[in-house]
C-alpha cells in the first residue's frame, strides 16, 4: 500500500517566501551599505537645507542625486523580490514553488 499525502500549500508558500527573503534581504542590505542611515539623513538635510544642515548648499544637489540612484538600485532588487513572492503566492502546487525556489 502506497501512502500519499498532500502538502499544505500555505506552509509551502511560507517556506518559499522565506527562501526568497534569504536570498534577497542580504542583497538589499548590501545595496544599502553600512552608512545608509547617514546617507538618508544627508539627503533629507539637503532637501530641506535647514539651519545646521549636514551638507552645504553647494553639495546638496549632488547628495540628493546620489541618494536617488541608491534608492533606485534598492527598488530594483525589491521589485524582483516582490515579483518572486507574487509568483509563489500564485502557485497552486508545492512543485511550482520548488521550481521558483530552485531558480534562485
Amino acid at each position: 500500500m502506497k501512502i500519499t499525502g498532500k502538502k499544505n500549500i500555505e506552509a509551502e508558500r511560507l517556506r518559499g517566501r522565506v527562501a526568497v527573503d534569504a536570498v534577497y534581504v542580504p542583497r538589499i542590505n548590501a545595496a544599502m551599505g553600512p552608512k545608509f542611515a547617514l546617507y538618508q539623513a544627508k539627503a533629507y538635510s539637503s532637501a530641506t537645507l535647514q539651519v545646521g544642515s549636514l551638507v552645504s548648499d553647494v553639495e546638496a544637489d549632488e547628495v540628493i542625486r546620489r541618494f536617488d540612484e541608491l534608492l533606485a538600485s534598492i527598488a530594483k532588487i525589491e521589485t524582483e523580490r516582490q515579483a518572486l513572492q507574487a509568483r509563489i503566492d500564485a502557485a497552486s502546487t508545492a512543485s511550482e514553488i520548488d521550481a521558483i525556489v530552485a531558480s534562485l
